[in-house]
């Protein structure tokens, strides 16, 4: 190092002083010919290979849902469902006062006391799909009987939250495009609609007026009323919702009353001496302060993937794991000093798949070390430049390009040497894993500040090509290399 500056300190004084004529081409002449600085670029071969994520590895909780199933020869096939809770406003309650009660046969030959006209459905909320928007599908809907939390893996079995028989709820069919409405009312602003029946809004009212307590918060809430939902696709092969929200939603009819509280009498002819009523609604959904768990089946046939590329595929089921040649770009530029490591991994065109609907490709990777793969989310890591990078896909050339990732390179390099008493062998190498994820950032005066990285959940998949990855060192030396 002391060589390089003492050598960058020549050069520096003879620009200077080398303005005249007669100073011509003394930079050459001075300095010899072993100090002359020489900045290289040496693509060095790569190997790449597919990287199958290992079960329970996954955490699933997720603001979004995903719903539905898929499949063609390249992406395989998936199937996803989830599990919410609902939230509750701290200390939710009716205004039981004025909620219209009826009486009705108990079925013994009795009467008993119910809310007029109450009744409960449930809207999955979406305003993006992927696929067939015309293919009918079926989702059935089950209440949860033992509560989720957030270090719930993609490998869960729903199974293990729910009774088959005694927690069923009801269901619906369905197309993406929402053509059971009129074509002239449709919009951006989609959901699928389940009716449940009067039973559960019975049950939600009557237990807020008997025990208050109960809606203290969305914890009491899920605790004692609802522990959450079961949104599970049953049939229909070809269509992913991308669910926003899930609300459940409670009909019941109430009297209506003036800002002072007093019930407002009917103004037709004939029923004026009748208190007015109408039908009131209030909804419970999923939000960012309760756990949304999807759930996911991946089925891959390795013999269908291409051996000629490497594979990117969302959510929890193939990453691409690169093996960075550390031993032979130590070999190669011995002494040298690297100052910039770019890899650029190229993305297959997928259109020319066969399938009528191309899934789009991930918008961020993740370059982590293979050791700290599934440590970095387990930990709510964030990169560091050093262990872990972060890379978007660039729509024009078609590409993921990690501009320098030195840093991995020089600290493997050292490392290697360290614990193998100063020797590298040129068959050595540092493991890393491409990953797509989903980042979140924040923007501020200073800039933009990446708050979050985390697995990618949507179902998206992109194959890169392994002949047009590129491994690019940029490094200098001094003098001429024997």
């Amino acid at each position: 190092m002391k060589k390089l500056i003492y050598t960058l300190s020549i050069i520096s004084s003879l620009l200077i002083i080398g303005c005249d004529d007669n100073t011509e081409g003394i930079g050459a002449n001075l300095i010899p010919d072993e100090n002359i600085i020489k900045s290289t670029g040496t693509v060095f071969e790569t190997e790449f290979h597919n990287f199958f994520v290992e079960e329970d590895s996954v955490y699933s909780n997720s603001t979004f849902a995903y719903l539905g199933k898929y499949s063609d020869d390249v992406f395989g096939y998936l199937e996803t469902g989830y599990m919410t809770q609902l939230y509750c406003l701290d200390n939710f309650s009716f205004d039981h006062e004025n909620m219209v009660t009826e009486k009705v046969d108990d079925g013994n030959g009795g009467e008993k006391e119910v809310y007029k006209d109450a009744a409960c459905y449930i809207s999955l909320d979406y305003n993006e799909f992927f696929g067939d928007s015309l293919n009918p599908c079926q989702v059935e809907v089950y209440k949860l009987s033992k509560s989720i939390d957030g270090n719930i893996t993609s490998s869960v079995d729903p199974a293990e939250y729910y009774n088959e028989e005694t927690d069923y709820l009801g269901k619906v069919t369905y197309t993406a495009a929402n053509t059971y409405i009129d074509e002239s009312e449709r919009n951006d602003e989609r959901s699928v609609r389940i009716l449940l029946g009067d039973s559960i809004a019975q049950y939600i009212i009557k237990t807020n007026k008997e025990h208050p307590e109960y809606f203290k918060n969305a914890a009491t809430f899920s605790d004692k009323i609802i522990k959450g939902l079961y949104l599970k696709p049953t049939t229909g092969d070809g269509t992913i919702l991308y669910i926003t929200d899930t609300r459940l939603y409670v009909n019941f009819r109430m009297y209506v009353t003036d800002s002072d509280g007093n019930r407002i009498k009917k103004k037709e002819e004939g029923h004026t001496e009748e208190d007015s009523t109408a039908l009131y609604t209030t909804n419970f959904n999923s939000t960012r302060e309760v756990y949304q768990v999807n759930t996911f089946e991946n089925k891959i046939d390795p013999s269908k993937l291409n051996p000629e590329r490497t594979y990117l595929k969302s959510p929890s089921a193939i990453f691409t794991k690169v093996d960075l040649p550390i031993g032979k770009i130590e070999h190669d530029i011995a002494g040298d000093t690297i100052m910039q490591v770019k890899l650029t991994l190229k993305a297959y065109n997928q259109i020319e798949n066969d399938n009528e609907f191309n899934m789009s490709k991930p918008e961020n990777v993740l370059m982590v070390k293979k050791k700290d793969v599934y440590q970095f989310f387990r930990e709510n890591r964030l990169p560091d430049n050093k262990t872990s990078y972060l890379a978007s896909l660039d729509q024009t050339s078609n590409t993921y390009t990690f501009n320098n990732i030195s840093q991995i390179i020089v600290d493997a390099i050292a490392k290697k040497k360290s614990d193998n008493n100063g020797v590298i062998n040129s068959s050595d190498i540092e493991e890393v894993i491409i990953v797509p994820v989903t980042v979140k950032t924040e923007e501020s005066s200073s800039g933009t500040t990446t708050t979050s990285v985390r697995n990618n959940l949507m179902p998206q998949y992109v194959q890169l090509i392994k002949q047009e990855n590129v491994l690019e060192v940029m490094h200098i030396s001094m003098g001429d290399k024997q």
